[in-house]
């Protein structure tokens, strides 16, 4: 089996370990392998220490460049694993379904929107 259907299963594992409350994701200021010597932007960081490895989920936002001046903005999720002083030890950032859902998950636990709705909601 190669690395990336190794990845899609542990994406789909976290995605239902994360549904079920097993793992649960914070929101964190992103590693600075991600972030130094780049002008790319990220708008959330979520990380989860499982089984004493910790994963990273990121939204990143970057100018796609179509010439030397004119660019539009793309967006990508990723997944990364951390080591020690913020170094990015590995990256997936293979466009995939599965990756978007366990992305959308842990923002969904992450943010506590479910409780706040709950409050919203009561009369």
């Amino acid at each position: 089996m190669d690395i990336e259907d190794k990845s899609e299963k542990l994406i789909v594992k976290l995605t239902r370990e994360t549904y079920s409350a097993s793992v649960s994701w914070e929101v964190k200021k992103p590693p600075t392998g991600l972030t130094e010597g780049s002008n790319d932007v990220f708008p959330l960081y979520l990380e989860t220490h499982y089984k004493n490895v910790d994963i990273g989920l990121f939204q990143k936002r970057y100018k796609h460049f179509y010439d030397e001046l004119e660019y539009s903005w793309a967006e990508e999720i990723g997944m990364c694993i951390t080591g020690e002083q913020g170094r990015v030890l590995w990256e997936y950032k293979e466009s995939s379904p599965a990756l978007l859902n366990l992305f959308e998950a842990a923002r969904e636990q992450a943010s506590g929107i479910n409780g706040i709705l709950d409050n919203l909601l009561e009369d």
